[in-house]
């Protein structure tokens, strides 16, 4: 009997317009090492320069895991390289492809079983080396991602979940490249889950630094000395990979693993939740949103498990990156709390103030990024949701959106807010607490989708807060 094939098919659209649907098909190959066998193995997949490159398994056990981009792939079956890994996420920078994931620690065997964070990179340029390396990655790099709360023996959330694309922005008076993303704890742990940032410059810092290797069998795995790298350095992007020496490329073959871990970016996470209910899967980012007075900040939006959404900002990062101060803006039941959320994306328009996107198996909903008009009590009620969309528009005495406020919406003069603090002096004094997140849990000052006792998810409002994405809905949505 044959086995089951897997297919990839290219698909052009025909008149240049997805709304047609009508498709003409290109080209049709093999899906082998291009998606999985079984959903259940957790894939990822980046489209670089019309080139694809994906991260998955290459079997039907799913005891091949692979990073490929045609013809070339990690070394099979092969713990050093990759070790039952489950993939997040996959972007490209520069001249480097960068792969999330968690795998089984090789080099935590010797002390125990545990899953690690990972980040690997390969070069965009490899083109394989000679002979039994044809085929092969020359640059393929791996380190450790380190969430973790700090001390003498700190606590480590090792298992990455999903991250954020790469966004641009100013923190305290860094500006950099940074991407979000969501750990938990295993799952015959205790219930803990977190939210680390990661600078790109701090990657690659950690792979132009040392190497880690284990000498013998049952030895510790130590940085490898600078004198035993050969030259030119593994993992560089280079002119011509095949011409590469044999010491370089069975050096790259057996030292894949950079000894020192990528540090998080505020060197703590940013929000931490423990809970028996449920665990964060998805992050999605509204990067550098203004606020009045000038200040930038980055919302994010958490996905869990339990069908909830989180909205929180870190109040300090327009301030510091040497603290955290994790505000919870808002909890959104979105789905039954049997459901998990699967995904997680803003997306704007030109016309539009933004959209969250939310995925789980069988829906696609959309919900509005804030809720800033529920707010009818007054200017201390606003200011103390610490939202950044949110600010007292002392001339029309309403809470309004940034959308909303137009040009004028950085004049600090016009627009009460305080991100930072939850309050404003031109404000009387607020009766509403300050939220925190955190460990220190929270509570939700507003909800826009809540369960009905029957357990299903109810609307608010006939406005629509949220809705179902067919199209039918969509296109009376926006009025056609």
């Amino acid at each position: 009997m044959n086995p089951k094939k897997e297919v990839a098919a290219t698909w052009l659209d025909e008149f240049d317009d997805f709304k047609t649907g009508t498709y003409t098909l290109e080209k049709e190959k093999p899906g082998q090492a291009v998606c999985p066998y079984d959903p259940q193995h957790n894939s990822t997949a980046v489209f670089v320069d019309d080139v694809l490159y994906t991260g998955t398994v290459a079997d039907f056990s799913g005891m091949d895991p692979i990073i490929y981009r045609e013809p070339l792939q990690t070394e099979q079956y092969d713990s050093m390289s990759l070790n039952a890994p489950n993939f997040v996420s996959s972007m490209t920078q520069g001249d480097f492809v960068y792969f999330f994931f968690r795998e089984t620690a090789v080099e935590y065997i010797n002390c125990g079983k545990s899953v690690f964070s990972r980040v690997a990179r390969v070069c965009k340029y490899d083109r394989g080396g000679p002979h039994r390396f044809r085929n092969r990655w020359t640059s393929f790099l791996k380190s450790r991602l380190n969430c973790s709360v700090q001390g003498d023996f700190p606590f480590y959330f090792n298992e990455i979940q999903s991250t954020t694309e790469l966004i641009e922005g100013t923190y305290g008076s860094v500006s950099t490249q940074l991407l979000y993303a969501v750990f938990t704890t295993p799952a015959n742990s205790i219930g803990g889950s977190a939210v680390c940032a990661f600078a790109l410059q701090d990657i690659s810092d950690t792979f132009e630094g040392n190497f880690k290797e284990q000498s013998e069998l049952n030895s510790n795995w130590l940085p490898v000395q600078s004198v035993k790298v050969p030259d030119p350095r593994p993992g560089q992007c280079v002119n011509d990979s095949r011409t590469l020496p044999d010491l370089t490329l069975n050096f790259i073959k057996t030292h894949s693993l950079m000894d020192e871990s990528v540090p998080s970016f505020f060197r703590q996470p940013i929000i931490i939740r423990t809970s028996f209910h449920y665990r964060f899967t998805q992050i999605a980012v509204d990067p550098q949103i203004k606020t009045p007075g000038g200040k930038a900040y980055d919302v994010l939006f958490i996905g869990t498990d339990y069908g909830m959404v989180l909205k929180t900002v870190n109040a300090d990062s327009a301030d510091s990156i040497e603290r955290v101060n994790p505000v919870l803006i808002e909890e959104i039941q979105v789905f039954p709390s049997n459901v998990s959320i699967r995904s997680l994306k803003v997306m704007r328009t030109d016309n539009q103030e933004g959209r969250l996107i939310v995925v789980s198996d069988t829906e696609v909903l959309s919900l509005r990024l804030h809720r800033c008009d529920k707010v009818t009590s007054g200017c201390s009620e606003c200011v103390a949701l610490q939202d950044p969309y949110c600010a007292w528009d002392k001339t029309v005495s309403k809470c309004r959106s940034v959308g909303s406020g137009g040009a004028r919406w950085t004049d600090e003069k016009v627009f009460y807010q305080s991100v930072a603090t939850g309050s404003h002096p031109a404000c009387p004094a607020s009766k509403v607490m300050n939220k925190e997140a955190g460990s220190y849990g929270g509570f939700s000052l507003y909800k826009s989708y809540n369960e009905d006792h029957s357990g299903q998810a109810s609307k608010e409002s006939p406005e629509g807060e949220v809705f179902t994405m067919t199209r039918e809905e969509e296109d009376h949505y926006n009025g056609h």
